[in-house]
């Protein structure tokens, strides 16, 4: 909007709206031209100041001016929104010295419009009431009258000088917005502006972006909750927006990082960590785009929302490995390959289609990028780094892991991986403590140290420069290893008591401090030697990783000898399976650890998701203690952390069922009979449906043995098993008629299939966690198991359940029938009130022919004609 700028090179007298093209080549259309300015300027403002024949003979670079400037003003289709901006009340403490020789009309963007009368007419100049800087904006031969007064405003809003709009929340730096203008702008937002692009104003998203706001200006902790429907990533976004514009902590924020320069404290970026791929992708193709362009235009922020996305380096494309693999693969590796040798093409190697998991294996940044790389210069990730870096940056978008690999580069004294921020929003926060599992905890496989040997052999000639032999060594390193995983898993055949769980006890004995200890001996000797050693120029790169590889493996194994300090587990492939066996383990203290060094470094952060507390939308507020035990939030002080749960705006009263049986015997999987039960409940409901079902079960176990029951019984319905590793049966799901999902695990969360495709949910036990080792420590912790229970188990239950039960309903045209078999939940189960707590209030039955009433009445003539498509398949 640089229209000022355009209207003054013109002349001060040359303003109008231009309608027609200028600059032709012909004098009748320049005359035409002319006389349609002329009549503009009289329209607009009452007095042109030149003749016709002066506007034809002025320059094509006065016209192109003229044009550029009105047509920025003519972006704007109506005036009426400029009202708002008018105030007839001088403000007061004004210097009188800003009003000499001039009459006050009225106030608008900070700057007053003043009247001056000449021989010629009236002179019409705005001037800021902060600094006096002036402009002349017109002249006119008659007075200014009230009705143009929203000209004279959309005017002084394309001055450079000009002060803040009412509801504009942009503030330079050392000016901070109020927190009550905020809030007014912040309504503004989404009771006026947004509706207008079809967003549907809901209370509870205004309240949830209020409550975001007043906790990122007390830089306090938000757990904040918020069903389905609700609009949290719109409702964070703007939030965020606005207090970083308005800049509401920049005066803290200088001195809570006093090393950094002025310019990079006024403009820190805020982080949003995210669980999935697809959210962050909507987040910064979708959400921030569209919000950005609807602020810009209706003045809340002057300047475009920028962002960026943030993964590891093994996302990224490396020029100089790139170059080697392209040069030695076949041709049709080379077809692949092909765009990503043009300079213009982006170095994510996710946004090239083509590529094999081999290839971006072969051809990512696999270590550290050396200041001596022939290729540095013209790195394409070195030029992302430095763009991704830069301060004006409003949004860094990444996930959990990045997040927290973040935070422990700051906490170890590394050079960290993200800019300074002034806030972090964890979205899909009821997946961050497996996230903090990962960063902060241990691992090491079977695997591991074999293919660390393999490399060792694949370049190196046996032998240091000091004649110790390598191969010897590695062969040792080998050996070590197989002896570890072998004792390892000799222990794990004798715990019977963990059959559902991935997670199988580890026993951490002197014999395996023993082999660790050897690991790491041996595996700093042959770190030495490797170092000591000559190779091929062409393996340097592969030394130095392998190099890496084995410091890393010391540490760990270092690590593990503590094992008083960590809660160990065994994980290893099912019967019949392949896969690596994982000795794993996190730290007993991790809430502490959290706490020190994410919750209390002062920087306010918002955890949001559909299901954080174990409460539900049946009961007021929402119960968050066990999160925040589990995260270690519960060592904050009490006034800085906030919590708050929105219920979904959806109608489940109207539009869903809750069936809970009553013919299902207690859970045993172990039990032929209970097996037996549960697939014909199943297929009574499947047909009660006509299909359009998921089944979620707990134990992979348990529902092989289903699946396997009913394939036998030839219902009509195409039936789909999920297993651990299955990506496709999902997908074939969505695109049957009517079909019936098998699924546990991943189904349980962050799958979305709105609509008729899934429209029975039935679940088969209630998600009680598994006994796992980390389990068993927590347990011990308690004291007794009814305390465990009330206070972890029956909690975590009812988060799982509440997210298991969000699959159904995905939008507020969705109707749908839950299903739960577990015969705790009915009428007269254990658990009945806590099931009924945690899910939204909704009609209940235990008659499935109530069930076959309900399709009738919900559901299209075409959703009953897929099961005839079904049969005929």
């Amino acid at each position: 909007m640089e229209a000022s700028f355009w209207l003054k090179k013109a002349g001060r007298s040359f303003h109008g709206l231009y309608t027609q093209p200028s600059g032709s080549a012909t004098s009748q259309l320049k005359f035409f031209t002319a006389k349609s300015l002329k009549k503009a300027s009289q329209a607009f403002y009452g007095f042109s100041g030149l003749t016709t024949a002066q506007w034809v003979f002025l320059p094509t670079a006065y016209h192109q001016a003229a044009k550029k400037a009105t047509e920025e003003i003519m972006q704007d289709q109506s005036f009426e929104r400029y009202k708002q901006e008018l105030s007839y009340d001088l403000p007061p403490n004004t210097p009188a010295r800003y009003f000499v020789g001039g009459k006050y009309i009225f106030t608008a963007y900070g700057c007053a419009l003043l009247e001056r009368q000449t021989e010629k007419g009236h002179v019409y100049s705005a001037v800021n009431l902060a600094n006096g800087r002036t402009a002349t904006l017109c002249r006119r031969a008659i007075p200014l009258e009230e009705p143009s007064h929203t000209r004279l405003a959309a005017k002084i809003r394309v001055l450079p000088f000009r002060g803040a709009g009412v509801y504009e929340a942009d503030r330079p730096p050392g000016e901070r917005l109020a927190k009550d203008k905020l809030t007014e702008i912040l309504c503004h937002v989404f009771t006026n502006i947004l509706p207008q692009y079809g967003y549907i104003f809901r209370e509870n998203q205004l309240g949830l972006a209020e409550h975001m706001t007043d906790v990122i200006s007390r830089r306090g902790i938000s757990l904040a909750e918020s069903a389905v429907g609700t609009g949290k990533t719109l409702a964070y976004l703007t939030a965020a927006v606005l207090a970083k514009r308005g800049r509401i902590n920049d005066f803290w924020l200088r001195g809570n990082l006093p090393g950094q320069s002025y310019a990079e404290s006024a403009y820190m970026p805020v982080v949003i960590a995210t669980s999935s791929i697809a959210l962050q992708r909507a987040i910064v193709t979708d959400y921030i785009p569209e919000l950005s362009a609807i602020l810009v235009e209706h003045g809340i922020i002057r300047t475009p929302l920028t962002c960026v996305v943030r993964k590891g380096k093994e996302h990224y494309l490396c020029e100089k490995r790139l170059r080697a693999f392209y040069n030695d693969a076949d041709a049709r590796t080379q077809t692949a390959l092909e765009p990503l040798l043009s300079e213009s093409t982006s170095c994510d190697l996710a946004d090239t289609e083509g590529l094999t998991p081999f290839m971006k294996r072969q051809i990512c940044i696999a270590g550290r990028c050396m200041s001596d790389c022939r290729s540095y210069d013209c790195c394409r990730y070195i030029r992302y780094l430095d763009e991704a870096n830069n301060p004006t940056v409003d949004f860094q978008v990444t996930n959990h892991n990045y997040f927290l690999a973040d935070i422990l580069h700051r906490a170890n004294g590394k050079r960290p991986l993200l800019p300074h921020h002034q806030l972090v929003i964890i979205d899909e926060a009821h997946k961050f403590l497996i996230a903090a599992r990962q960063m902060y905890g241990l691992e090491l496989s079977d695997a591991e140290i074999p293919q660390v040997v393999d490399f060792i052999h694949a370049f190196t000639d046996g032998k240091s420069a000091g004649g110790i032999n390598i191969h010897k060594l590695a062969k040792k390193l080998e050996g070590q290893s197989k002896r570890l995983f072998r004792q390892l898993r000799e222990n794990i055949l004798t715990a019977k008591d963990y059959e559902e769980s991935e997670r199988f006890p580890a026993v951490m004995d002197n014999d395996t401090s023993r082999h660790l200890k050897n690991i790491s001996e041996i595996a700093d000797n042959l770190f030495s030697a490797l170092e000591d050693s000559q190779v091929q120029s062409r393996f340097r790169e592969r030394k130095m990783q392998v190099l890496w590889k084995l410091k890393n493996v010391r540490e760990r194994a270092t690590a593990f000898r503590k094992y008083e300090n960590l809660i160990c587990w065994m994980e290893q492939p099912d019967d019949g399976e392949e896969g690596e066996t994982f000795l794993r383990a996190i730290p007993k203290d991790l809430g502490a650890r959290l706490y020190a060094d994410v919750w209390n470094i002062g920087i306010p952060l918002i955890l949001t998701s559909g299901t954080l507390s174990a409460s539900g939308q049946s009961l007021p507020g929402g119960d968050f203690s066990r999160i925040k035990q589990s995260l270690g939030i519960d060592r904050v002080q009490e006034h800085l952390v906030c919590d708050t749960s929105l219920p979904s705006p959806f109608d489940f009263k109207q539009n869903t069922l809750l069936y809970l049986s009553e013919n299902v015997p207690f859970p045993n999987q172990q039990d032929k009979g209970y097996i037996a039960a549960v697939a014909d409940e199943v297929e009574r409901l499947i047909r009660a449906s006509h299909g359009h079902a998921a089944v979620l079960f707990t134990s992979y176990s348990a529902m092989g043995q289903v699946y396997a029951a009913l394939k036998e019984r030839g219902l009509p319905y195409p039936l789909f098993q999920m297993g651990r590793r299955d990506t496709t049966a999902l997908e074939r799901f969505k695109q049957s008629a009517g079909g019936v999902l098998f699924a546990s695990g991943a189904l349980w969360e962050g799958i979305d299939i709105p609509g008729d495709a899934l429209s029975m949910l039935i679940i088969v036990k209630l998600p009680f966690a598994a006994p796992d080792p980390i389990g068993d420590y927590e347990r011990s912790l308690f004291g007794s198991m009814d305390v465990y229970k009330n206070y972890a188990l029956i909690p975590d239950m009812k988060v799982k359940l509440k997210q298991g039960f969000g699959r159904l309903i995905r939008t507020e045209f969705d109707t749908g029938v839950c299903a739960i078999l577990d015969c705790r939940a009915n009428g007269s189960g254990a658990y009945h009130r806590q099931v009924s707590t945690a899910l939204p209030p909704c009609r209940i039955t235990s008659n499935i022919l109530e069930i076959e009433r309900f399709m009738q009445e919900t559901k299209p003539d075409s959703y009953f004609k897929e099961e005839t498509l079904c049969k005929t398949a």
